[in-house]
């Protein structure tokens, strides 16, 4: 039976540590992990950052061995000729020292989700098959000495865990609270900014979390009966 860890780690010994701290307002959200035996191959979403500084400092880092950029989006900000911006890569990362990312894929788990915060820190959720592979995981963060510090284990087939409609936790919030708010209402009776400071996030992770928000659900209820 599967079981879920979640978990902090520091980024020097999850992955891009040498690019975060080129670009410290960056921040990284993997959405997956591709394991391998030499290179790990993580997808993920990049925002509120440098992108310029950010990309040099990933081309500069000896563990990357190759770059892709998959999506880029933009838009505008309010009340500012600024605009929001997010992009969505493909790193090739090598493993050539012991990581919490060969961790991961040599006892056949799943990053579910890992979140870069402050102080140089990961937020991260990870899926094993079976205890067996949890055993297997605490065996190697062990034996290299790891600083991990555990917040929670548990049984995902819990219905009180699930997500409904393959909403994450933070897009049901942030949805909930955007529709309790009027933000869906025509015309509006919140903005997305006024409602990012409700709820003491940027109004960049607020419009990211609405958006793929919207995305899932729309994937698991219209279009799931297509």
């Amino acid at each position: 039976m599967s079981v879920m860890a979640e978990f902090t780690v520091p980024a020097s010994e999850f992955v891009l540590a040498e690019t975060l701290t080129s670009s410290p307002e960056m921040r990284i959200e993997i959405k997956r992990v591709v394991g391998g035996t030499e290179f790990v191959t993580p997808y993920f979403w990049a925002t509120e950052g440098d992108f310029e500084t950010f990309e040099e400092a990933l081309r500069a880092d000896d563990n990357v061995r190759d770059l892709l950029t998959l999506e880029e989006h933009e838009e505008p900000k309010e009340a500012t000729d600024r605009t929001d911006e997010e992009r969505f890569y493909r790193v090739t990362w090598g493993t050539n020292v012991p990581n919490l990312v060969t961790a991961v894929s040599d006892s056949k788990a799943t990053v579910l989700e890992a979140v870069s915060g402050d102080g140089g820190e990961w937020e991260v959720k990870v899926l094993f098959p079976d205890e067996t592979a949890l055993s297997e995981f605490h065996d190697y963060i062990s034996e290299h000495d790891f600083d991990l510090d555990v917040t929670r284990v548990y049984r995902p087939d819990n219905p009180q865990e699930q997500a409904e409609y393959g909403l994450t936790a933070a897009q049901q919030e942030a949805l909930e609270a955007a529709y309790n708010a009027g933000y869906f209402a025509v015309p509006r009776d919140r903005t997305l900014t006024e409602l990012a400071e409700d709820l003491g996030i940027s109004r960049n992770a607020l419009s990211t979390r609405l958006r793929r928000g919207h995305r899932n659900l729309l994937a698991n209820t219209v279009l799931h009966e297509q």
